[in-house]
Formats: structure tokens, sequence, C-alpha cells
């Protein structure tokens, strides 16, 4: 199973510098954009430094669509292709700052990105209607991170093409993710999560446990 890591852009590149460090065991990295609508570095910036790190790490990075336009998003197309990193297409939330601009769906800024040959994929909520996660597995995107994330919204799926954002809840974090609307699953419960989900067929999960870096370091030393 490839295992993946949420890492959040830092400006302060000494912290950057210690959490690539504890999350070098990963196969790779998902960088959020601005989560929240509040402004962050930008995700391309943390996904460069990575990428001088290693050549092989797989790296996706997030792309809000209600900021930007067809020109940003060819151009960063192209960019993700100089520099082998894929896209994962997102509405976002509303900009604390600023006016929307996006009006792209992400299936349309999908079919962009896959015309420079660059594997693109959205986010896919599991606790939507059926119909509507069935309208996303048709659509033509490589992946697609599946939020709202649980075992038993995985079933009568096709979950070739998903990837479970698994979010750990640990006693440095708990606070923190009390406040999410988002499922949770303790260090404990993981372990066997990810028994299940591979005997289901997934190949890839994403792990995030937000202000909690210690985590990680746990995380690799027993997987």
């Amino acid at each position: 199973m490839q295992y993946l890591a949420e890492i959040h852009p830092k400006a302060n590149l000494q912290k950057i510098s210690k959490e690539l460090e504890v999350l070098g065991s990963f196969d790779g990295y998902d960088i959020p954009d601005s989560p929240m609508g509040i402004p962050s570095i930008l995700p391309i910036s943390l996904a460069l430094i990575i990428r001088q790190r290693s050549d092989s790490k797989r790296i996706i990075i997030n792309q809000r669509l209600l900021d930007v336009n067809e020109l940003f998003v060819n151009s960063l197309s192209l960019t993700a292709k100089a520099f082998n990193l894929e896209i994962a297409f997102t509405k976002g939330d509303k900009p604390k700052v600023g006016k929307e601009v996006g009006y792209l769906s992400s299936q349309e800024a999908v079919n962009i990105a896959k015309r420079y040959d660059v594997r693109s994929g959205m986010m896919v909520s599991l606790r939507k209607s059926r119909e509507e996660i069935i309208a996303r597995l048709e659509s033509n995107a490589d992946f697609l991170l599946g939020l709202h994330f649980s075992l038993k919204n995985l079933d009568n799926l096709d979950i070739s093409r998903i990837i479970p954002y698994v979010i750990i809840k640990t006693e440095k974090n708990k606070e923190l993710l009390s406040q999410l609307n988002q499922p949770t699953f303790s260090e404990s419960e993981l372990p066997q999560l990810i028994t299940d989900l591979r005997e289901r067929g997934i190949s890839t999960i994403l792990l995030s446990s937000p202000k909690d870096l210690d985590f990680f370091t746990r995380f690799s030393k027993s997987f």
C-alpha cells in the first residue's frame, strides 16, 4: 500500500525541513491550498522544495478553483508537468480575503490538466448521495480524494481510484479535531483500518494528523 502524508505549507523554512525529515519514509505528500479560505503559502512552493530533495516522491498539490481562471490552471498544469507533480482540484471554501473569481468546475480543470498529460484528480465527499458520488467516479479524473471517509461509505462503489482521506485523532489534536465536521480515527484503530482497506483493494491512503507531527514519527516506526 502507498502511504501519503498531508503536509501544510509554512513560511518558516526550518519547520518545513523538520517536517520533511519526519515524513521522509512516506511514499509521497498531499499539500492543501489555503484551507478554509485563509491566505497561506502556495502549495507549489512546498512541492518544489520537496522535488529538489527527491525525484521519486509522489506529490499532489491541491488547487482551489474559486480563486483562479483558465489561464492560471493552464500555467499550473505546465508547471506540474515540468516538475512531475499531480494536481487535485477543489472548489474550496469562500475566501476570507477578496472576492470569488472561479467559475471552473473541478471536471473542467481536470480536463485542462490532462491536456498537458498531468495526472489530476478531484475531491469526492463520501457522505454525498450515491448519485453524486457515482457521477464523480464516472469522470475522467485519475484519482479522487475521498473526504468524509468511513469504511461503510465505500460499500458497493468502484473504489479503484479513491484515495481515502484518513484523519487521525491524538491526545495532542483531539480538541482541534472536535471542531471539524469530518470523521476521525484513533491511532489504535489505524492498523485494523489499514488491513480492512487493503482487503477491499485500496492501494493508496492519505493520512492527516493536524498539529501533531509526532504521530507521523510513531507511524513511520510501526509500518
